[in-house]
């Protein structure tokens, strides 16, 4: 190996190094000059990641989450492997085996480089899924999330190894440009196949970020069947009803739905009971009879919103009246009503106020 040849393969540190201290370096011998490299190159790395271990160790005292700290750990390594691969790599250049047969071997080196890099970040994901994600996930009532973690984790993994696969390639002189192009042909494929559950699971992920509903709210559809969330799964929601049964709707299709939520913006709710009575009864005497009944004989319920009973209208055969009050849990709703309903029947019959029977009139063509 000639002067000359050493000095034009360091040319590539010209712009980084005094130019008569790349004349000195070109006048020794390659083999120590590569050799020089290699031990920096592990001096360098071994400095790195003392203080990457000293700073892991700050961070780990200051923060209580162990995601920084995971992080931190899996950069050690390969920052230390990548300076060493990089002394290697320019101890290589400064022998020049980069040309001729002896080309293979820069090429094996940055393929190693580059797994480097690909499991680093392989590493990395792991971390975040791990103490990141499924943590979060932990925290929430929806299965949802517990579902799209595992497919992200999969779906990053599978990119990230093709995008070193490409770079390898690439390494080696291979042409990707084909290669690129039939990913994209059948990924077009893949999401035309997929379609219709992929607008599933995009809607599932919306309805979560939304906040429409979580596991073991009460909602109506609008179709009006009324029941508990059971399940939030990637294609459909699961809603339980009070005769025990399941049904099961896309989530494309409640993304576009109209849903009443019983348990938004929270627990308590009016319950509210129609009755009448017959003319010639005073309004205002039946609304103070039966707002006292309510407020005296019926327990948990809420003494604000105040209970009120209002004369709704003037029927065609009977004086029509709400009862109104609130209680503090949407479950109790239906018991509460049936109470109400039997407290109003008994109070008007002990007071003798006389409740009309439902009429008909029947038109007949003679």
């Amino acid at each position: 190996m000639t002067t000359a040849n050493t000095t034009q393969n360091l040319s590539i540190l010209e712009p980084y190094i005094d130019h008569s201290f790349l004349e000195k370096l070109s006048a020794a011998d390659p083999m120590v000059v590569s050799l020089s490299f290699i031990i920096v190159s592990f001096v360098v790395a071994t400095i790195a990641l003392g203080i990457l271990k000293i700073i892991t160790g700050q961070v780990a005292k200051r923060t209580k989450t162990e995601l920084d700290d995971k992080l931190l750990e899996a950069t050690q390594k390969p920052v230390f492997r990548l300076i060493i691969i990089g002394g290697l790599y320019l101890a290589v250049l400064n022998l020049g085996l980069e040309n001729g047969a002896t080309e293979v071997i820069p090429k094996i080196i940055i393929t190693v480089a580059y797994l480097i890099v690909v499991l680093f970040i392989v590493n990395v994901l792991e971390v975040i899924v791990t103490y990141g994600l499924r943590d979060l996930a932990k925290r929430t009532d929806s299965m949802l999330d517990d579902e799209i973690i595992p497919i992200f984790h999969k779906t990053a993994l599978v990119i990230v190894w093709a995008f070193g696969l490409i770079l390898v390639l690439g390494a080696w002189g291979v042409d990707v440009g084909p290669f690129l192009a039939g990913l994209g042909i059948a990924g077009l494929a893949v999401s035309f196949a997929l379609q219709n559950t992929l607008s599933n699971v995009f809607a599932g992920i919306s309805l979560i970020i939304d906040k429409t509903f979580r596991v073991g709210d009460k909602i109506q559809l609008d179709s009006g069947e009324v029941g508990t969330v059971h399940e939030i799964s990637l294609r459909s929601t699961r809603v339980k009803t009070y005769d025990n049964e399941i049904i099961i709707i896309p989530n494309s299709v409640l993304a576009q739905a109209k849903i009443k939520n019983f348990t938004q913006p929270d627990l308590k709710i009016r319950v509210v009971v129609p009755f009448s009575v017959e003319y010639g009864n005073k309004p205002e005497k039946v609304i103070k009879l039966i707002e006292g009944a309510i407020e005296k004989e019926i327990k948990e319920i809420l003494e604000d919103p105040p209970v009120s009973v209002i004369f709704t209208e003037m029927g065609a055969s009977s004086l029509n009246f709400q009862a109104r009050f609130w209680i503090s849990h949407y479950e109790n709703a239906f018991a509460k009503k049936a109470e109400a309903n039997d407290l109003i029947y008994n109070t008007l019959g002990k007071n003798k106020i006389g409740i009309p029977f439902p009429t008909q009139t029947v038109y007949v063509k003679k």
